[in-house]
């Protein structure tokens, strides 16, 4: 049997930035929603902190900037 594949990640992290406002420092970006959880498996969920911590970029100019970060991070 295949392995079935998770491919809404994305869509819920795009729902969980839909307020955000840019340029936005990756401080204001935690600060604002760092607390929201998005579903990254069938049986995994993160916080966007998780998600957003890690990345080596501390201020995002446009949200495609920020999608970009997020991706390569994935």
């Amino acid at each position: 049997m295949a392995e079935r594949y998770f491919l809404a990640g994305i869509h819920f992290i795009t729902k969980a930035l839909a307020d955000v406002d840019y340029p936005i420092s990756k401080a204001q970006l935690i600060a604002k929603v760092g607390s929201r959880e998005v579903q990254m498996d069938w049986d995994k969920k993160q916080t966007m902190k998780q998600l957003i911590e890690p990345l080596k970029v501390d201020k995002f100019e446009t949200a495609a900037h920020l999608f970009y970060a997020l991706v390569a991070g994935l």
